[in-house]
């Protein structure tokens, strides 16, 4: 297989064999694919040293394996700025991207959520919280594991803003009980998380214990590398840890 030149963003790269770089990308046509870029930790092609994190390009590849041979690459436009928490917010998009897909399973969808959350935290005075939040929804959402937010999953009655709920895995919010399992979350939380409305302070802090709750359910038990990043600043403590 040998394609034309499609929009990708690098999610991770790493140093392969002695010469090369092994690249995980993500493609709208193709999702996320596994590239490497023959002699680029050399700087022997041309823009190897500069496959980054953070940056558009337009790519090509060939190959019928699980891993593609890079066969061009142009940086569209410039790399999106991000330093500090926003840096460190970035890192995590692509950890979980990475983590919660599989190579060569297309998805618009989940590639437009990807470049709206980088371009959100591009944004100097957009607050980081609400965008982390946002961005583990839709990528849940794109990656076929949607969370059901506008209703009581046993009754099927509209969520009441003033209740509290138990959200179950894979089954939904249902009014709080002793009996029930799963995470407690007040009503306004999950109306503002279906809406995209802000949400205060409180509400972000059950909107981000809800996240971590579903997220650990899909992806395991093996921490992600980024929340140490976010640890290791005291600045980051209601970030995405």
């Amino acid at each position: 297989m040998r394609t034309e030149l499609h929009t990708t963003y690098v999610l991770h790269r790493r140093a392969y064999r002695e010469s090369s770089l092994l690249l995980e990308c993500i493609s709208a046509e193709y999702g996320r694919v596994g590239i490497v870029a023959r002699g680029a930790a050399r700087g022997r092609r041309r823009g190897g040293e500069s496959m980054q994190a953070f940056q558009k390009y337009a790519a090509a590849w060939s190959g019928r394996s699980d891993l593609h041979t890079l066969t061009k690459l142009e940086a569209v436009g410039k790399a999106l700025s991000l330093s500090g928490l926003r840096l460190f917010s970035g890192f995590y998009v692509n950890e979980l991207t990475m983590r919660l897909t599989t190579r060569h399973d297309p998805s618009p969808d989940l590639f437009k959520v990807y470049e709206h959350a980088l371009l959100s935290l591009s944004v100097s005075e957009a607050a980081i919280e609400p965008i982390l939040r946002r961005f583990e929804k839709d990528l849940l959402e794109a990656c076929g594991y949607g969370l059901q937010l506008s209703v009581d999953a046993t009754t099927g009655e509209e969520i009441d803003p003033s209740g509290r709920y138990h959200y179950v895995l894979e089954h939904g919010p249902m009014r709080l009980t002793d009996e029930a399992a799963g995470i407690d979350i007040g009503g306004a939380t999950l109306i503002g998380l279906a809406n995209n409305t802000d949400l205060i302070p409180l509400q972000l802090s059950e909107a981000k214990k809800l996240m971590r709750f579903v997220l650990h359910h899909y992806i395991g038990d093996r921490p992600l590398a980024s929340r140490s990043l976010f640890r290791s600043t005291s600045a980051a403590t209601h970030a995405a840890e």
